[in-house]
């Protein structure tokens, strides 16, 4: 029942888009622009496209035919633009049905849930992609259908480029964690022109988005079209957030919807968090009471205690507990040290991650009421350098605090002993910062403790900025032959740090693997442009592509990954309506194409049981030609191919015959 709802409800979205579509119209996609023919399969005619320039002439750009066989609409399908093949999955496995169908009818209403479906109309024969398009601007095209009596125009198309006017959004409206599985539902808001959906899928907070595997069906939900998404490349247990975005039959993306996150467990309330984690000093027993909560222990099989003297390294553990503990004490420490505690739940999917860390430091017994003076903080690189001058004469330690922004709450990070330095000595020490590529504000303040460890107050503080020390890697979305150029897009990465420009970096291997050009950088952008189009490209070599973003100081991020585009070697196109006719000479006539690459023409002539050879080579503009040298009697086979730049031939079209009686 439910996969005939689907059909139907399928059926009913196509049928609904497809009303009024009989003029021929455009629609711009991000690589080009679509040109819609008609409804009428061009078996006994064929549709001419014609495209002009500004003030231009009309010049002919394809001529589309119904395929005579469903292996030619299988062909025509492979033949589609390289956007369209790797943004929407082609129906290749219903090309027998769909030829069928087609054969049957005088117009596309016979194909059902694909009467809509550029992809299957460009491979019937009425509809045509122009592909590879980059300057922007308004197209001209006309549409005409042309019989053995002569043409007869459909109609003009004014269309620009580029232009998306596809608005499609998603809401989400529920989520389904299954363990193996993970299925999300999104309300539509444009469900007549929304053909799919790609969803991004991230570790929970690392925000590395990338397009994750889905299978995606259509429901009616309470009178609603919703997409029902299925993400089966899921780990049990693991954290998610997912992004979708929705796109229409051509592939223009529509809006973004919002962030979900998903913890892939089928009994969320199952797990196990210890929370409010403590430690309290007891001066008198000469240690540290340790208690925190658990807001539920089912599955709980224990708690794990680690200790250290350092914040960030160190750490051993103390305690093994049992499940039902709460509390813990650690005696036999040293007054005035510094300690770091957390705790770690085992559960019943594994152990969860540690707690909070937490400071502790027992007290001593003398009075400390100055803390030190001066301190000053320099930033070099990732070093900060905290200087400051000692007041007491029986200062035994330090500490050194540091928190995040100007206000933040400070925290106990290192202590070291003071050695034998005298009043008013300056003191320095180096706290080391991890790398980032986010901009931080930190704040220090130190204390010291004297010889009966007893703490002082926590001076002054004081602030640094640091950038993060390490710039962003922009990630290449897009590497995509267009035409006789390659187009490189990358992740614009300028707004989380100080990037302030890019490196594009290329390589060149041939067919065999050999490295025929080394990695070098071709362009140097700004910071506001993350797209470059190279058009120094040599047919028959594959090109890489790899990036950097540049810092304000001229410092450089690590390359980005490669992006690798072939670029084919290309025959030029073949002339058409090549005809011979025979009087006291053989008179040879042709259509040249539109190819600007071509520099000449070359006719081949052969008779029965003779090898082909080359008769004359010709003018690119040329379309006629007489062979004088034809003897009577014999049967001539004739066949005409244009010439390239590179000297390369185009493949032949059927040979034409001619006999001189």
């Amino acid at each position: 029942m439910t996969k005939h709802i689907l059909l139907i409800l399928g059926i009913a979205l196509i049928t609904s888009a497809s009303l009024g579509a009989q003029s021929p119209s455009g629609r711009a996609y991000p690589t080009g622009i679509y040109i819609f023919c008609g409804k009428e399969i061009p078996r006994n005619f064929y549709y001419l496209i014609e495209k002009k320039e500004v003030g231009g002439q009309w010049e002919q750009v394809a001529q589309l035919r119904a395929p005579q066989n469903a292996a030619a609409l299988q062909a025509n399908m492979l033949n589609l633009p390289a956007y369209i093949r790797q943004t929407m999955p082609l129906p290749l496995d219903q090309s027998d049905y769909i030829y069928t169908r087609q054969s049957k009818s005088f117009t596309t209403d016979s194909l059902y849930f694909y009467a809509n479906d550029p992809k299957v109309l460009a491979a019937v024969g009425c509809g045509w992609f122009d592909d590879g398009l980059t300057a922007s601007g308004t197209y001209q095209y006309r549409v005409s259908r042309v019989f053995q009596s002569g043409p007869v125009v459909l109609g003009e198309i004014s269309q620009r480029f580029p232009q998306n006017d596809y608005r499609g959004s998603l809401e989400i409206l529920q989520f389904k964690p299954e363990g193996e599985a993970v299925t999300l539902y999104y309300g539509l808001s444009d469900s007549i022109s929304t053909h799919s959906l790609k969803l991004f899928r991230s570790r929970f907070l690392a925000n590395d988005y990338r397009e994750t595997p889905s299978s995606t069906v259509y429901a009616n939900l309470k009178g609603r079209t919703v997409a029902v998404v299925q993400d089966e490349s899921v780990v049990k247990g693991a954290a998610y957030s997912y992004m979708a975005i929705p796109y229409d039959h051509i592939g223009n993306m529509g809006m973004p919807s919002d962030t979900i996150n998903v913890y892939n467990l089928t009994k969320v309330n199952d797990i196990g968090f210890a929370s409010d984690f403590k430690a309290v000093a007891d001066k008198e027993k000469g240690g540290v009471n340790l208690s925190w909560k658990i807001d539920t222990d089912l599955f709980v099989q224990g708690y794990e205690l680690y200790r250290s003297k350092d914040y960030d390294i160190g750490y051993e553990q103390i305690a093994v507990l049992p499940n039902g503990t709460t509390n813990y004490f650690d005696p036999n420490l040293d007054p005035a040290e510094p300690y770091f505690y957390f705790v770690i739940v085992n559960n019943g999917f594994g152990a969860s991650i540690p707690s909070a860390r937490v400071p502790v430091i027992l007290e001593g017994d003398q009075p400390n009421v100055l803390p030190p003076q001066n301190l000053t903080a320099t930033l070099r690189e990732n070093l900060v350098e905290l200087t400051f001058h000692t007041i007491e004469s029986d200062t035994r330690s330090y500490q050194i605090f540091r928190g995040d922004g100007y206000t933040g709450e400070l925290t106990l990070i290192a202590s070291f002993e003071a050695g034998e330095a005298p009043t008013g000595a300056l003191v320095t020490f180096v706290d080391t910062l991890a790398r980032s590529t986010i901009l931080q504000t930190y704040s220090y303040a130190v204390a010291d403790v004297n010889s009966s460890y007893k703490i002082s107050p926590i001076s002054e503080r004081v602030s640094i900025q640091y950038s993060g020390g390490m710039l962003p890697i922009p990630l290449i979305i897009e590497a995509q032959l267009r035409g006789d150029r390659i187009l490189v897009v990358w992740e614009d990465v300028s707004d989380r740090s100080s990037v302030v420009g890019y490196h594009v970096w290329r390589s060149a291997l041939d067919n065999g693997g050999v490295t025929v050009e080394e990695s070098r950088i071709v362009a140097t952008l700004p910071y506001n442009q993350n797209s470059y189009i190279d058009s120094l490209l040599i047919p028959g070599v594959h090109y890489r592509y790899a990036l950097e973003s540049i810092g304000f100081d001229g410092e450089t991020s690590s390359q980005s990954m490669h992006a690798g585009v072939m670029v084919p070697q290309r025959l030029p196109l073949s002339p058409g309506q090549v005809s011979a006719i025979a009087s006291d000479r053989v008179m040879l006539s042709w259509d040249n194409p539109l190819d600007p690459s071509i520099t000449g023409i070359r006719i081949y002539r052969t008779a029965i049981n003779e090898q082909a050879s080359l008769l004359t080579t010709l003018p690119a503009d040329q379309t006629t030609f007489e062979d004088r040298t034809a003897k009577r009697g014999i049967q001539y086979f004739y066949y005409i191919v244009t010439v390239n730049n590179r000297n390369q031939e185009s493949k032949p079209d059927e040979p034409v015959s001619a006999r001189i009686r």
